[in-house]
């Protein structure tokens, strides 16, 4: 989504919401080229003001998730912004266990994401009870965080995008439920 624009700039500036690594970040490259310039937000609104504030050129929105349905806050914040949307792409989720390179996968007893990408691998902790799903606001927000705090036993659920910005290993690669995510 973007506004009306006088001057294409040579790499756009296109915010999303998360860390580098997220899959908002990998559907903007899919989207856009890898010549954008990425802009890491905390939150949606947050993209979104990057727009208007025209600090941004571009913001990636998800609007629709397959297996959670609309992200109606990014609907509301279409109608409250004035922006207009001008591209769209599908990026198939696949979710992986990521940890430190210490970390083994019969070590992990905590596994941090955001509670969306935490409830679409319930068939993986079903699978493994003993350990615990710890919600965290960014699923590339938590590898960055656990890569900083090497908590022992402690793991991921994020992309592969994610696991190599942040120089961790990936335990286990698909690991969601529905692969058609």
């Amino acid at each position: 989504m973007g506004k009306e624009q006088n001057n294409q700039t040579k790499n756009p500036r296109v915010a999303f919401q998360g860390e580098p690594g997220a899959f908002s970040s990998q559907a903007a490259r899919q989207l856009m080229g890898d010549e954008i310039e990425l802009v890491p937000c905390e939150t949606f609104e947050q993209m979104f003001a990057e727009v208007e504030n025209r600090t941004s050129d571009f913001c990636l929105a998800p609007i629709e998730n397959s297996l959670f349905g609309s992200i109606f806050q990014n609907y509301d914040l279409l109608l409250k912004h004035n922006l207009r949307i001008v591209g769209e792409t599908s990026l198939r989720i696949v979710h992986n266990l990521i940890a430190p390179p210490e970390i083994r996968l019969e070590d992990v007893r905590r596994v941090y994401s955001h509670p969306v990408a935490l409830g679409q691998c319930q068939q993986f902790f079903a699978e493994h009870p003993q350990i615990q799903q710890v919600v965290a606001y960014d699923t590339a927000g938590s590898v960055k965080m656990l890569m900083a705090s090497r908590e022992p036993g402690a793991a991921a659920i994020a992309s592969a995008s994610a696991a190599e910005v942040y120089s961790a290993q990936i335990l286990m690669a698909g690991i969601e439920d529905d692969r058609q995510n």
